[in-house]
């Protein structure tokens, strides 16, 4: 039996299947690429939830007392810093005339300052006496060295709001900038409106999760390319088509890759 060889690359689901191999082989490569490259990626994330708000106006002569001290709002807000690159960030990387500290904002009292989480006691992480400057109250942030995916967590009660920006600034040594987590965060508002939506407000958890819609979206994006591939193969060749090919593939990759720094616990 004789094999046609121009009926086999005629063949649109051969052509599907080393369509796929090909892309899958792209991935690889990137993500092989990515897996190996040494660096240094400092990263924060923060999570922000008020504990009491305006009780003193619901009954009259009530007071809440924190630590000994009448507040109207209580908030408390979680930074986590971790490594996110392959190389080892150590206690000398650290700038002494620029330290790696937590900028509060400004116009709001630190009620406590803590840590509560690290991924190794060996980390030896430590906090600074808090200081005012200009953009408001900071403390430095020291550590003996951080590993991939070493992570170290700050609770931080302050009379707030839960809206305020808290940051991780400063300077290390073969290090650009500390970057900022792109999790998805929805607003109450936004959660309640998806509650209410059939098959989606079941997954309102998972919507809010960077590592489901890490997975998920570029999952989703993949799939639709192929289809739209799977149409350019079979003759289907409008312009629309072309777009929808290229913007899904595209689509399916920019999530993947945007969301590659992802904290390594949850606050």
């Amino acid at each position: 039996m004789q094999i046609d060889l121009q009926t086999l690359s005629q063949n649109p689901y051969i052509t599907l299947g080393s369509f796929a191999l090909a892309l899958f082989g792209i991935v690889l490569a990137i993500i092989f690429y990515v897996r190996s490259k040494k660096d240094k990626t400092p990263c924060y994330d923060s999570s922000s939830n008020t504990i009491i708000e305006g009780l003193n106006q619901a009954l009259d002569g009530l007071e809440v007392h924190y630590k000994g001290q009448a507040q109207e709002r209580v908030c408390v807000t979680k930074l986590v810093l971790w490594n996110a690159g392959r190389d080892t960030i150590d206690k000398s990387d650290l700038v002494e005339r620029d330290q790696l500290r937590v900028v509060t904002p400004d116009g709001i009292e630190l009620l406590d300052i803590q840590i509560i989480d690290v991924s190794t006691e060996s980390n030896l992480v430590t906090l600074g006496e808090v200081t005012q400057q200009e953009q408001g109250a900071v403390f430095s942030i020291d550590f003996d060295f951080l590993d991939h995916a070493d992570y170290l967590v700050i609770q931080i009660i302050h009379n707030g709001s839960s809206s305020e920006e808290f940051s991780i600034a400063g300077k290390i040594k073969g290090v650009k900038e500390i970057v900022k987590s792109d999790g998805i965060r929805l607003s109450s508002s936004q959660s309640k409106i998806l509650r209410l939506l059939p098959i989606v407000g079941e997954f309102d958890q998972l919507m809010q999760s960077p590592r489901f819609m890490k997975y998920f979206g570029s999952i989703a994006y993949g799939g639709f390319g192929c289809f739209a591939v799977w149409h350019l193969i079979n003759g289907k060749t409008d312009w629309y088509v072309w777009v929808g090919a290229g913007f899904c593939i595209f689509a399916s990759f920019l999530v993947y890759f945007g969301h590659r720094n992802l904290s390594p616990v949850k606050i």
